[in-house]
């Protein structure tokens, strides 16, 4: 979560509302980043998701935030279900 909003997280550096699939996939192999899937585990992130994902759904946001990294350097990818 951005505590100042999302507004202020678009204007923020290195921040952004959506990423390609390549910038993804050079991330990832260059093994910078993590992906948080953000959807309910049960049953959503269970059904499917994308390998090496942390599970972390909003709704569990405090009680899992543990499972970040440390350095807050590390590029957070955060995925999810779409608007509802």
């Amino acid at each position: 979560m951005f505590a100042a909003g999302y507004l202020a997280y678009l204007k923020a550096p290195g921040s952004y509302a959506s990423i390609s699939v390549e910038t993804m996939a050079k991330l990832l192999e260059a093994n910078e980043s993590i992906i948080v899937d953000s959807r309910p585990k049960k049953p959503t992130f269970d059904k499917g998701h994308i390998p090496s994902s942390i599970s972390i759904p909003d709704a569990d946001f405090e009680k899992l935030k543990g499972k970040l990294p440390v350095d807050q350097n590390t590029i957070l990818v955060f995925y999810c279900g779409g608007y509802t």
